[in-house]
């Protein structure tokens, strides 16, 4: 005996009687070629736009050392097949000992085309415009292609991939990806996939895992479609839990205490305790102080309302909302006040899982309760909820980053201030800049303050201001800004510290200084030769 199940586009399609189906979904139909050939344009649109945003802010020198410059140094290791090191890290820092993400050596083919910093921005720009393949795929499956498309624009224009964006390049922008190739996955229930999406993600950074096994918890308790299918689903996610646990292990107790000069420094969750096993004790015996740290202080709550007020609170009605909370979690309960805004890269990551859960809680909604919606409501009244929540989260654009190319202000993003000139003015620091950074020659080891770092080490040795260990021969700092970057004196102290260490001022124009001294070049500052 069979039962008719009706979609959008392929028709009827016959499943066993009894078997839960999926999504209302049973079928899974493809895109049309028009709606090809609409996704690919609003694919390009997205990718001209980032990639022209990122580069308008590089050359206007906004990018900086910690993360593109960085990131940089060690892809352009792996190009060269060499140990991935970041002198911006530290002499001879191997990155493995910071964090792991070996997929980035996937990157390296491209500084076989353009040894450039700039390559990684057009990477990224590409690979959030790839992302908007899965995620117009599930809305399509729930609500057809035209919803598909507008779903998919709307997660493309989103603030968390404009902030991202707006903070160079960081290896998320492949988890982003990853992030919504697995979620469809999930929801196809495509096993494969979803074990090959689980094992890259293991590869972009170390608390993937504990993703993974989220990921493990939702196959095992998943709908049974048959017989036998209960006890497949429950080895597979507990197979996936395991890999989950194992990698985060392997990453953090053995890679990178091996590689790195001090362990594994990211545990920064003092109120929880100093271990994973003691912070999972602790959540479980103290949920509502748990909860409190959640939301306090305050921006720790407003935070949060701008992560999931756009989708209305939808996204929290279905299960697949479980997936942002690893990343959460780990926000929230950090001691690292960074980590509680909105600014910089960390929401991108779970913006394809906010977007299809808000699609996948509408229409289980639509399932369940058919007159809540809408009056006699059809598959319709479901679309128009979808079309809303996709015009209100993109309608955020105008007043995101990508918006300064136009205007002269810009809020980044929701919370985190004003942005002020539109990104391709040219100043008196950009003059100064523009002036002062050819005098510089190649193959020298360069102490660069971090907004200046990216400009140079495509040619150089670049470090952290007074990080050198006595290598660098030149100094270059920006008076402009507050500090001269991670753990280095602000400008003021280093031009002092850099003065008795016997560098010279050769340069001052504007905001800039450039120093010089006289000392042997050593062989590892020659990057071109």
């Amino acid at each position: 005996m069979t039962t008719a199940v009706t979609g959008p586009v392929t028709g009827p399609v016959a499943r066993p009687s009894g078997a839960a189906p999926c999504v209302p979904e049973a079928e899974h139909p493809r895109w049309t070629r028009a709606e090809h050939l609409v996704l690919a344009a609003m694919g390009s649109i997205l990718f001209a736009l980032y990639t022209g945003y990122a580069l308008a802010r590089h050359a206007k020198y906004e990018t900086t050392g910690f993360d593109l410059g960085i990131f940089d140094q060690v892809i352009r290791s792996y190009s060269r097949f060499s140990v991935p090191t970041s002198p911006l890290k530290g002499v001879g820092y191997n990155i493995l000992g910071d964090h792991f993400h070996p997929i980035l050596v996937l990157l390296a083919p491209l500084y076989w085309l353009w040894d450039d910093p700039r390559v990684l921005l057009i990477a990224q720009a590409g690979l959030f415009a790839l992302s908007i393949w899965p995620v117009g795929a599930f809305v399509r499956r729930r609500f057809g292609g035209r919803i598909g498309l507008i779903a998919a624009f709307a997660f493309g224009v989103s603030w968390p991939l404009q902030g991202a964006v707006h903070f160079d390049f960081h290896e998320i922008a492949i988890g982003v990806l990853l992030v919504a190739i697995l979620v469809n996955a999930l929801d196809l229930r495509r096993d494969r996939l979803i074990a090959v999406s689980c094992l890259l993600l293991l590869l972009v950074r170390e608390d993937m895992g504990s993703l993974v096994i989220l990921v493990g918890l939702l196959v095992a308790l998943r709908r049974p479609l048959g017989p036998g299918d209960r006890r497949r689903s429950v080895l597979f996610g507990g197979g996936l839990g395991l890999v989950g646990v194992a990698g985060f292990w392997l990453a953090t107790s053995v890679v990178i205490p091996a590689l790195g000069p001090s362990g594994f420094t990211y545990w920064t969750f003092n109120a929880l305790g100093p271990d994973p096993v003691s912070a999972v004790r602790f959540m479980l015996l103290h949920p509502w102080r748990v909860a409190a740290l959640m939301v306090t202080p305050a921006v720790k709550f407003h935070t949060l309302v701008a992560i999931f007020a756009p989708t209305a609170l939808l996204a929290l009605g279905s299960p697949y909302v479980l997936l942002t909370a690893p990343f959460l979690l780990q926000r929230m309960l950090n001691d690292r006040e960074l980590l509680w805004q909105t600014n910089f890269h960390y929401t991108s990551i779970i913006a394809p899982v906010l977007v299809m859960a808000a699609a996948d809680t509408v229409a289980r909604l639509m399932r369940r309760h058919p007159g809540l919606l809408a009056p006699r409501v059809t598959r319709a009244g479901g679309r128009r909820v979808v079309v809303s929540l996709a015009v209100v989260w993109a309608a955020w654009c105008v007043v995101l980053p990508t918006w300064s190319m136009w205007t002269r202000s810009a809020l980044y993003p929701v919370t985190g201030g004003f942005l002020s000139g539109r990104v391709w003015d040219r100043d008196l620091r950009w003059r100064s800049v523009h002036e002062t950074l050819p005098m510089i020659p190649a193959d020298q080891c360069v102490e660069a303050d971090n907004q200046l770092a990216p400009q140079l080490t495509r040619t150089n040795y670049v470090t952290r201001v007074t990080m050198s260990e006595g290598l660098a021969s030149w100094a270059v700092i920006d008076m402009y800004q507050k500090e001269t970057g991670w753990q280095t004196p602000p400008p003021a102290l280093a031009l002092d510290r850099l003065e008795r260490e016997g560098f010279e001022i050769v340069s001052w124009r504007g905001p800039i200084v450039l120093l010089h001294r006289d000392v042997p070049i050593d062989p590892v500052c020659r990057m071109t030769s």
